[in-house]
């Protein structure tokens, strides 16, 4: 089968990706103690770069003091000061040296998924709603016997949205000078920006719940600010929730009109993330192919002009027949490049009986989960690319 769909160049904004595969922000818990990136992140990203991605989107990314000091995730990358720009630099200038681009989801806060643990801080959420995962709503792999309550978070008060917003533009600012290619705003799973949005987590009765203007109010503010400082021809997007799958949560429809409106609001793309904490097993689906099957993107393709970018699609084959067919623009996958850093490489050159399967067992999640940095049964250089010379960068 050829891929003629999958290598066709693609545009967001101004920027041209040189194909179709994106690698998904993760938090790799890989940083160093002081948030910035390691050398191993580093040569972590430059594999997957040098395997033939086209976009990187770098995840676990803080933008505010409240992600940090919430956080149950010991190492992830701050962009919150301005101390953090020089390494967060090299790794920008690490990716593009092996001629992949790479932007950068911002996350202000992890809401109802932070802890106290660390820092003895109370999380803060929209409102004083606890996130309650039964043990059958996990996948396979990442059984929590008895589920998993996390702690009932503190409900924001509107000084500290509006300041939480206006560090989220500082955050993106600093990544512009570091050298990213463009900027992702992260609506999705059940972090702070996506508990707004949610009629089933909202309970405020301020300018910040209520009607789906005021629900959408965080998010706007951060796009419109932020447009307004990084300018109309630098790369802005979202990833957002396509659909909660829990009684109550926002619907696919639901879903298709806030992206409408965001995309009036100057998104150059919308990556779409299924479902949300609470159905875990949906949102790290064991099956390829699970949001198309749901038609998920396809609801968004009737819809925008901006680019529709789908989830967990690990085999080309289906993801060039999606493009044929007008169901998606672009790919996103994390695990399948997590196993085999050459993936794309390998799916380009018409190798692909040489591909490493992800066997969609989420070991790697699992050590997320338990805050560890994160592994792969199946590729064993997974957490030791810097001792491999081929990620390091080459002279010019």
């Amino acid at each position: 089968m050829g891929y003629d769909n999958l290598f066709k160049p693609i545009k967001i904004n101004n920027l041209e990706l040189k194909n179709r595969v994106v690698m998904a922000p993760m938090a790799m818990n890989d940083a160093s103690p002081a948030g910035c990136p390691s050398e191993q992140s580093k040569a972590m990203y430059a594999a997957r770069a040098k395997g033939g991605v086209g976009l990187i989107i770098l995840g676990g990314t803080f933008s505010t003091k409240w992600a940090w000091e919430t956080t149950p995730f010991q190492g992830c990358y701050g962009m919150d000061l301005d101390d953090y720009i020089p390494s967060m630099s090299e790794l920008a200038e690490r990716v593009h040296a092996f001629d992949s681009k790479i932007f950068v989801q911002l996350m202000p806060c992890l809401g109802r998924q932070g802890t106290s643990r660390f820092r003895g801080i109370q999380p803060v959420s929209c409102s004083a709603e606890p996130c309650v995962i039964k043990e059958d709503d996990f996948p396979e792999g990442m059984k929590f016997p008895g589920g998993v309550t996390y702690e009932t978070p503190r409900e924001l008060q509107i000084s500290e949205i509006t300041d939480m917003e206006d560090r989220a533009v500082q955050a993106s600012l600093r990544a512009v000078t570091a050298g990213f290619d463009g900027i992702e705003i992260p609506l999705h799973r059940g972090y702070l920006p996506f508990s707004f949005l949610s009629p089933r987590i909202n309970r405020r009765n301020d300018l910040y719940g209520g009607s789906l203007q005021n629900r959408m109010r965080f998010a706007v503010n951060i796009i419109r600010k932020t447009r307004e400082k990084i300018g109309p021809d630098f790369p802005l997007g979202v990833e957002l929730v396509c659909n909660e799958h829990v009684e109550g949560g926002l619907t696919i429809p639901d879903c298709v009109e806030i992206a409408a409106i965001l995309e009036n609001e100057g998104v150059d793309y919308v990556s779409l993330a299924d479902a949300c904490y609470e159905k875990t097993k949906i949102a790290l689906p064991e099956t390829d192919g699970l949001m198309l099957d749901h038609g998920e993107p396809q609801a968004f393709k009737k819809v925008l002009k901006i680019p529709v970018i789908a989830h967990s699609i690990h085999s080309p084959d289906l993801a060039e027949k999606a493009l044929n067919e007008g169901t998606a623009d672009m790919f996103e996958t994390g695990r399948q490049l997590l196993v085999d850093p050459e993936f794309v490489a390998k799916v380009r050159e018409g190798r692909t009986a040489e591909i490493k399967k992800c066997d969609r067992d989420n070991f790697c999640m699992l050590r997320l989960f338990l805050g560890l940095p994160v592994r792969c049964k199946l590729n064993p250089n997974l957490g030791r690319e810097r001792y491999v010379s081929e990620y390091w960068q080459p002279a010019e």
